[in-house]
C-alpha cells in the first residue's frame, strides 16, 4: 500500500524539489539532473557516426543554423545515460533495463553513442554484458531469445506503431483490423522475403496507397479501408429517392483519404483547400484536392473498420470480426458529366461562389513546378484514362508512384521523423506535416540535404535515423544554456526537447520498469496493453494520433498516481511477497544505497545522487521533518514591494519512515514515487 507519510514528503518537495527535468529545462546546468558514475561530459565527442559524411553535414548545417540566428551558446552534452534513455525511447519504444545500463556504461569507445544506434536499428542478437564482463543471459521485465535481445525486431515494432497512430488514428477503427495493419507495418519495417533489411518507404507507401485485397490476406487494405469516407448516396438519401449513379461518380466521396495521403507522405494539408482556395496559402487550389480525389473514384470496399467491438460474455474475448475487401472498378467515374460522354474520369465539385466545376485526376504540382509560375501538374489521367505506359496499373497504384515522385515526397518523410527525435519539425511552426508559404522552413539547406541523401540511399528510415541520432545536435541536453531557454530558440535546436512518451511507450516502460512483462504471457500483456492505453489516450491525447506534453500536471498526475494497475505492478509478484521490491532487497542485501540505485536505474536510467540518497535515508529513518505551514506571515524586510521572507512559527511534522522490519514497503513507496514522477514520465 502506498503510505500517506511519504506523499506528503514528497509533495513538500523533500526528494526532488524542484530539479526534475521540466523545472530545470530554463535553469543552469548545476540544476540538471547528475549521474555520479556517468563519464560522458569527461570524454571527447564520440566519433559522428563512425565518420559518416551525413552526421558530418547534420552537425555543420545546425551549427551553421545557430550562428545565423544568433544561438551564442548551445546546451551542454547530455550524460550517457541521458542519451542511452533517450534514444531507447525514440528508437525501440521502451527505457533500457539495469542490465543494459551496466553494458553501455562499461563501454569506454570515444563512439559508444553512434554505436547504441547502430544496435539498437540493426543487431538482431545482442546480449548485454554484466559488470564482470560476462553476457546477460536473462533480463527480469523482458522476453530474451536464447541467442540475444533482438533490438531490430524491436525497432520494427515501435516505428510500426507509430505509423499505425499517424495513419490510423487511434479510434474509429476495430482493434483487429488496426491490429492487423500494425502487424504487417512490423513485417515491412524488421525485413520480410523480398526486403529482408526492410521495405523502402517509397515501395511501402505505394504498396499502402494502391493496396487492393481481404484483409487477413493482404493488411496493406486496412488504410483505404479506414479513410475512403461515406457513400456519395447515404441510406436516408436513398429513402428519398436520390439514386447513386457510380458510372458517373463512384461509390465513396475519398475525402478523408485524399486529405490524410497528402499529409501523411507529403507534408501538406490539402484539407485546407477542399471548399474553397485558401486565402493565405498559394501553392494549392480546391482543384487540387478533387485532382488526388479522383484517383480514389473507381474504389470500392465490401464493409467499414469502424464496426462494434463484441466480446464473449464467458471470456472477455474479442469476437473475430469479418474479412473486409478493398477492389478497383475500371468502369465506375467513366460515363462523362453529361449525356454527350464529355468529361469522362472529372470529379465534380462546387466552388465557393456556387459554379460547379471537375477536374480530371490529377497529381499536386512539385513545388519547383509551383516557383516556375505553372498552373498544372504534367501528371493527369486525361479522361480517366491510364497510359498505356504505365502498364495495367489502377488508378491508386498510379497514385503511389506519382506521390513518390513528388518533390516534397522525401521531405516530408524527414521532417517527420526529425519531430519525432526532437519533438518538432524543421519549419518555423513546430507541426510536421504542413509545409506551406506561411510556414517557413528554418533549415532549408539541411531538409534539402537530408531528403537528398535519404532518396540516394534507397529511402531507407533506418540509414536516416541513424545519421540524425549520431549527429551532436542529438546528443545536447535539455537544459538550455544561459539566456537560451526562451521558445524563439526552439525552432534553432539549441538544447533536446522535452517531449511526452506515448501512451504506448508509457505502457511499456512502466512493464519493463516493474518487471511485469514476463510476469504475463503475451495474449494477455497485449490485451492490458489496448486496455491501459486506451485510457491513458483519452486523458492524455486525441483522436489524431498526437499527444500533448504532460509534465506533472494535476489531472494527468492523479490518473498516474491513483492507478490500480502501477499500485498492482510495485507489489506484483508472489502471493505473500514484496514482489519486484523485495526481489531487489533480496539481490541487493542490506545496503540502501544499492536497493536506492537499482530502483533509480529500473526507472530514470541513472544513479541515485548523495543528496537524493541522503534525503531518502533521512526519511527511513524518520529523521526527516516538513513544514506542514500556518505560520503568521513575517514582517516585510529588504528590498522591492513583495519580498520572500518564510512565515514564521509554522507547523513541524516528523515524516514517520520505515514501520519497524518492513523497510520492503518502504522502499516500493520509492519506487512508486519514481514511477509518478515527471522525470519518468517524460523523454528528455
Amino acid at each position: 500500500m502506498i503510505r500517506l507519510p511519504l506523499t506528503a514528503a514528497l509533495a513538500a518537495g523533500l526528494l526532488w524539489g524542484s530539479s526534475s527535468p521540466a523545472a530545470a529545462q530554463a535553469t543552469k546546468d548545476k540544476d540538471a539532473p547528475t549521474a555520479p558514475n556517468d563519464t560522458a561530459k569527461a570524454q571527447p565527442a564520440p566519433a559522428a557516426g563512425g565518420g559518416s559524411p551525413q552526421v558530418q553535414k547534420i552537425n555543420e548545417l545546425i551549427a551553421k543554423g545557430w550562428a545565423d540566428s544568433g544561438v551564442k551558446k548551445a546546451a551542454g552534452k547530455s550524460t550517457d545515460l541521458e542519451f542511452m534513455r533517450r534514444a531507447f525511447i525514440d528508437l525501440i519504444g521502451r527505457i533500457p533495463t539495469p542490465e543494459e545500463v551496466y553494458d553501455f556504461e562499461m563501454d569506454k569507445a570515444g563512439n559508444k553513442r553512434a554505436k547504441l544506434v547502430h544496435r539498437l536499428l540493426n543487431d538482431t542478437a545482442y546480449s548485454p554484458k554484466d559488470p564482470t564482463g560476462k553476457p546477460v543471459t536473462a533480463i527480469n521485465g523482458l522476453k530474451m531469445p536464447k541467442g540475444g535481445l533482438d533490438y531490430r525486431d524491436a525497432y520494427a515494432a515501435n516505428f510500426a506503431e507509430l505509423w499505425t497512430n499517424w495513419m490510423l488514428s487511434r479510434s474509429n477503427t476495430h482493434p483487429q483490423y488496426r491490429d492487423q495493419f500494425r502487424v504487417w507495418l512490423t513485417d515491412q519495417f524488421g525485413g520480410n522475403r523480398e526486403f529482408p533489411d526492410g521495405t523502402p518507404w517509397n515501395v511501402l507507401v505505394q504498396r499502402i496507397i494502391g493496396a487492393s485485397g481481404r484483409t487477413g490476406t493482404n493488411n496493406a487494405v486496412v488504410f483505404v479501408l479506414r479513410h475512403l469516407g461515406d457513400p456519395l448516396v447515404d441510406a436516408d438519401a436513398a429513402r428519398k429517392g436520390e439514386r447513386e449513379d457510380v458510372g458517373k461518380d463512384g461509390r465513396f466521396d475519398a475525402v478523408p483519404v485524399t486529405s490524410r495521403v497528402t499529409r501523411l507522405f507529403l507534408g501538406v494539408k490539402t484539407q485546407c483547400v477542399q471548399c474553397h482556395n485558401h486565402p493565405f496559402n498559394k501553392e494549392y487550389v480546391q482543384s487540387d484536392f478533387w485532382g488526388i480525389n479522383g484517383f480514389f473514384r473507381q474504389t470500392n470496399r465490401s464493409g467499414n473498420t469502424n464496426v462494434p467491438v463484441m466480446r464473449n460474455n464467458q471470456t472477455g474475448e474479442v469476437a473475430a470480426v469479418p474479412q473486409l475487401e478493398v477492389t478497383d472498378e475500371p468502369a465506375w467515374n467513366m460515363q462523362g458529366l453529361n449525356d454527350t460522354g464529355l468529361g469522362k474520369g472529372m470529379v465534380r465539385f462546387e466552388r465557393r461562389d456556387g459554379q460547379k466545376s471537375a477536374t480530371a485526376p490529377a497529381m499536386l504540382r512539385d513545388m519547383v513546378q509551383f516557383a516556375a509560375g505553372e498552373k498544372f501538374s504534367s501528371k493527369q489521367l486525361a479522361s480517366g484514362e491510364i497510359p498505356s505506359k504505365l502498364g495495367k496499373m489502377t488508378r491508386r497504384q498510379v497514385l503511389g508512384v506519382w506521390i513518390s515522385e513528388h518533390d516534397n515526397f522525401s521531405k516530408a518523410f524527414v521532417n517527420r521523423m526529425w519531430g519525432h527525435l526532437f519533438g518538432r519539425g524543421l519549419n518555423k511552426e513546430p507541426s510536421v506535416d504542413d509545409f506551406n508559404s506561411n510556414n517557413e522552413v528554418v533549415h532549408p539547406e539541411l531538409l534539402e540535404y537530408l531528403a537528398a541523401e535519404f532518396s540516394k540511399y534507397n529511402y531507407d528510415p533506418k540509414k536516416l535515423l541513424e545519421w540524425i541520432c549520431s549527429s551532436d545536435v542529438y546528443s545536447l541536453s535539455h537544459v538550455a544554456s544561459p539566456g537560451h531557454a526562451d521558445q524563439k530558440f526552439d525552432p534553432f535546436f539549441a538544447r533536446m526537447q522535452l517531449k511526452a512518451m506515448s501512451p504506448e511507450v508509457l505502457f511499456d516502460s512502466l512493464a519493463v520498469a516493474t518487471r511485469a512483462e514476463t510476469r504475463r504471457d503475451e495474449k494477455e500483456y497485449a490485451r492490458l496493453k489496448s486496455q491501459w492505453t486506451g485510457r491513458l489516450t483519452q486523458n492524455f491525447g486525441d483522436d489524431e494520433g498526437n499527444e500533448v506534453t504532460f509534465n506533472g500536471t494535476v489531472v494527468q498526475a492523479l490518473l498516474m498516481m491513483n492507478g490500480r494497475e502501477i499500485n498492482a505492478e510495485v507489489g506484483a509478484g508472489k502471493k505473500g511477497s514484496g514482489g519486484v521490491v523485495e526481489d531487489i532487497m533480496k539481490k541487493k542485501g542490506t545496503n540502501p544505497r544499492a536497493v536506492y540505485d537499482e530502483l533509480f536505474l529500473m526507472t530514470l536510467t541513472r544513479h541515485v545522487t548523495p543528496q537524493e540518497l541522503a534525503k531518502l535515508e533521512e526519511v527511513r529513518l524518520g529523521k526527516a521533518v516538513i513544514d506542514m505551514g500556518g505560520g503568521t506571515p513575517a514582517p516585510t524586510t529588504g528590498k522591492g514591494p513583495n519580498p520572500k521572507v518564510p512565515p514564521k512559527g509554522g507547523t513541524k511534522a516528523v515524516v514517520p519512515g520505515a514501520s519497524s522490519n518492513d523497510d520492503v514497503t518502504f522502499y516500493q513507496d520509492v519506487f512508486w514515487a519514481l514511477l509518478n514522477s515527471s522525470e519518468f514520465m517524460l523523454n528528455h
